[in-house]
């Protein structure tokens, strides 16, 4: 982020607002305290959007969009991604890790009391109540992303597919944001050169609807070539102090290369990994056992953030505190080195009309799949009244209240340890 010469005349109230790493980081961290599965795009929407201002609902639905494009876990890319919408590459740093912080030591710690006492009689109990929350959460987030991002006739018929492709048809995200993309140019041409039907699809409904901001509280986001080559110099050393770490013994290097490659080449979302993840780290390395990898699973959904998380308890078992977290880091770098290679011009790109609206037609694509994802988490999660009571106290309570979800994710814990 600068504030280029040529803005120096400007009032004030137009002028770029620089937030602190500082702000980022207690927000961020807010964010992935409370955030399990899907509900982290809810969390963060609120906080950045409605709360502070720091994006409009377009910029927000651009780094949704992103996160989805690219290899990794989406919740851990769209926060480095608006890490680096707001401060660059040290903005994307903060981000990230302090996303990550929560879910962490949290995992850290179930780990290490499941592996030095072999139980934790709360876990299922937990586990249970805590499913049935996410559900509450996951569908009020589902219902926001769907009031901002698909709000036209255009809109709706791709949320629509996008979910019978998914849920009905099983295609993989690759094929889906493909067929998504292609439709949308398709109807953006239509838009542009067709008077009827533009008249018919009003442009207006085409782009998503922005909210009302305060000039001088919204963050532009600034090209400097200056801050790129500088960010390139601190990626490269990044990664090369990385690498180093994982030649530096064998352990590490299966450890953490493995996790590179699979945080690297696998799209589509965290559980995308998870095949790939049981393969290497129970059938080639022999790491942990397969029943091991199902209590990993398990702990790894009770806790907030993604479900990649995983990789901190395998980490942990293989080389202690270090290792949980050198898995860690290397599951999230592939991504978050790609998000700040291209984020300059992803948006950049994204100032184009035609671009925006093939980007928003995307958009609309996913948020359709996001249907399938509730209807096969509540599958699993509601499973008699209590459950279903708990998911829909969870998401009466955030809908129509202002009480804050960490609230809301305590006091669901502690009602699920009473009842199971």
């Amino acid at each position: 982020m600068e504030i280029n010469s040529n803005n120096e005349n400007k009032p004030s109230s137009e002028l770029p607002r620089l937030v602190s790493l500082f702000e980022i980081a207690k927000t961020v961290l807010h964010i992935g305290l409370v955030s399990y599965s899907l509900a982290a795009l809810g969390e963060a929407k609120k906080s950045l959007v409605d709360k502070k201002n720091w994006m409009t609902d377009e910029e927000y639905l651009n780094g949704v969009a992103l996160s989805q494009l690219l290899p990794g876990a989406p919740a851990v890319n769209l926060n480095s991604y608006i890490g680096y919408f707001l401060r660059g590459f040290s903005g994307s740093l903060v981000a990230t890790v302090f996303f990550v912080i929560p879910c962490f030591i949290l995992m850290v710690i179930l780990t290490h009391l499941y592996l030095n006492y072999n139980d934790i009689p709360l876990v299922t109990a937990l586990f249970k109540g805590v499913g049935a929350l996410v559900v509450g959460l996951v569908l009020n987030t589902i219902i926001d992303l769907w009031k901002r991002g698909v709000n036209s006739p255009q809109l709706t018929i791709l949320a629509v597919s996008g979910f019978l492709m998914i849920y009905f048809l099983k295609f993989n995200i690759i094929s889906l944001l493909l067929v998504a993309g292609v439709t949308s140019l398709v109807f953006t041409f239509l838009t542009i050169h067709f008077s009827n039907w533009k008249a018919l699809m009003d442009q207006r409904f085409w782009i998503a609807k922005k909210t009302s901001q305060k000039p001088n509280m919204t963050v532009k986001f600034v090209f400097s070539k200056k801050k790129y080559i500088i960010m390139l110099i601190m990626l490269a050393t990044l990664i090369t102090i990385n690498f180093v770490i994982n030649f530096s013994n064998p352990t590490f290097q299966q450890l953490g290369n493995t996790f590179f490659k699979i945080g690297g080449l696998t799209f589509g979302s965290g559980y995308a990994m998870l095949p790939f993840i049981q393969d290497s780290m129970v059938n080639h390395y022999h790491f942990l056992t397969d029943q091991e990898f199902g209590v990993a699973l398990a702990l790894s959904l009770l806790t907030p953030g993604p479900v990649t998380v995983i990789s901190a308890f395998i980490g942990y078992k293989v080389a202690g505190l270090f290792g949980a977290a050198l898995a860690m880091a290397n599951m999230y770098l592939p991504a978050f080195a790609v998000v700040n290679l291209i984020s300059d011009l992803y948006n950049r790109a994204g100032k184009i009309d035609i671009i925006k609206m093939v980007t928003t037609g995307i958009v609309a694509a996913f948020i359709g799949t996001l249907w399938a994802v509730i209807i096969k988490l509540a599958g699993s999660s509601l499973i008699d009244f209590q459950t279903i009571g708990i998911a829909l106290a969870a998401f009466l309570v955030q809908r129509f209240t202002k009480i804050d979800t960490l609230w809301i994710i305590i006091s669901g814990a502690l009602l699920s340890l009473l009842i199971f």
